[in-house]
């Protein structure tokens, strides 16, 4: 037994987790519903949502209402998990988290560096407030780009941030979330090399997949919407995928055209990512790859397989929710919806 990772706790713990996650017949229910507060009232009688939502009316929350109130709900998830770790395990998945925290500081720097009202921005925040590692005070109290950036002094974002200026934020927008996920996660491989071997393959197992379809749908829409470089697209994909080595990432960076590209990346991968010929269908191909993933790996009970496969599935079920109430707003047909989702195939 692993002394900083008690498996058969947290796998038991994960095991009746995942029976309070939607299933199929709730899938089909809900899909049929009209509008977003009868989505709202069926959320707040399921288990798994009902704390973080039961201070909420119906018909006061919004689809960006309730998507802050599902991404607090999964980083509650994780907080919880950590009771069941110490030592590496905890530090690995402790940095889960980031990508919450990053969310957060991305709304506050675009707020600043737009002079948009930064009043009551907290209320939409969503990272964990135990284990941020940022002076949200300070940064609050930021009234330019140079004083959010010094701000962050001390924390692992402020190396990938420090030569920004207001100019580069408001021009090249994704420039600095860019950076922040590769230190996100360069930090989770680089954590994941701290765990027991047999841990330490199957993190960087399902990492690297998730990085894979990153790269993918960043390769592309980089190649098809931003006038940049090949050596540019290059520079900004994530290294550590499992399929897309850097000599693959900068073959399809380099590709002649779009419909070379697409090719190269679907022989990468093995999988037939652009099928539905809709750019809007992207996120839901590469969620439901990492749905069949993480449900089909080997989930062996003296690992973390299923601590990083539960994260994975409750972060595709957020998305689908997202995507419902996104398909109610825009009045989309009920078989038109379900085309948009992973549970309902």
């Amino acid at each position: 037994m692993n002394p900083f990772a008690s498996y058969r706790a947290i796998n038991t713990k994960l095991h009746a987790k995942k029976r309070i996650l939607l299933s199929k017949g709730e899938w089909d229910k809900v899909t049929g519903y009209k509008n977003v507060p009868q989505v709202i009232e069926f959320l707040k009688k399921r288990a798994a949502y009902r704390e973080e939502m039961s201070s909420y009316k119906s018909n006061d929350l919004h689809r960006s209402d309730l998507e802050i109130i599902l991404d607090r709900y999964c980083v509650n998830e994780i907080e919880d998990m950590l009771h069941y770790f110490s030592g590496s395990y905890k530090e690995f998945f402790k940095t889960f988290l980031m990508e919450y925290e990053i969310s957060d500081l991305d709304l506050i720097l675009r707020t600043i560096s737009r002079k948009d009202d930064i009043q009551d921005i907290e209320k939409l925040f969503v990272h964990s407030e135990r284990w941020s590692q940022a002076n949200y005070h300070k940064l609050l109290n930021s009234h330019d780009t140079a004083q959010f950036i010094e701000a962050l002094r001390g924390t692992n974002y402020y190396a990938a941030l420090k030569t920004m200026s207001a100019d580069d934020v408001l021009k090249r927008e994704f420039h600095m979330e860019m950076k922040l996920y590769m230190i996100f996660y360069n930090e989770l491989m680089s954590k994941a090399s701290k765990l027991k071997e047999k841990d330490q393959e199957i993190a960087k197992d399902m990492i690297g997949t998730k990085i894979d379809f990153i790269n993918a749908q960043w390769i592309y829409r980089a190649f098809k919407y931003y006038e940049i470089s090949p050596e540019e697209i290059l520079i900004y994909s994530l290294p550590n995928g499992k399929k897309l080595s850097y000599r693959k990432l900068k073959q399809l960076s380099y590709s002649k055209n779009i419909e070379e590209l697409m090719k190269g990346i679907e022989k990468c991968l093995g999988y037939a990512l652009f099928k539905n010929q809709n750019d809007a269908f992207i996120d839901c191909m590469t969620d439901r790859y990492l749905y069949k993933y993480a449900c089909h790996i080997d989930k062996d009970n003296e690992s973390i397989a299923s601590s990083i496969a539960y994260i994975m599935l409750l972060e595709i079920e957020v998305n689908d929710l997202v995507a419902l109430t996104e398909g109610i707003r825009y009045q989309l047909e009920e078989g038109d919806i379900s085309r948009y989702l992973v549970h309902t195939t």
